[in-house]
């Protein structure tokens, strides 16, 4: 079996989001999950590991990016990966704890 979900994201949006109920009383949670892995795949994993009905499934493919830092040998460039982004919104009533294993 593969894995889909890397790891949840702790983002200033991702709390914000985890945090708020929107107008139908859902909370929305978002998790970086391997770029092949597709919407069911990523719901029946979020239902299996954490418990819970999952309402809807969002992804992003985000692009990779060039990272500058400037050291006293000049300035060195590094690459960082592209990854997926899944926004995971599930039912009303639902809702996981993140944070407890901080």
């Amino acid at each position: 079996m593969k894995t889909v979900l890397i790891k949840p994201l702790f983002t200033e949006k991702a709390i914000a989001l985890s945090k708020k109920k929107n107008s139908r009383g859902c909370f929305t949670y978002a998790f970086k999950v391997a770029r092949d892995a597709t919407k069911p795949e990523i719901a029946a994993a979020i239902a299996e590991r954490y418990g819970v009905e999952v309402e809807e499934v969002r992804t992003a493919l985000l692009p990779a990016r060039i990272r500058y830092r400037y050291t006293r040998k000049g300035v060195q460039v590094s690459r960082l990966p592209s990854y997926k982004k899944a926004y995971v919104r599930l039912k009303p009533g639902q809702e996981i704890n993140l944070y407890e294993n901080l």
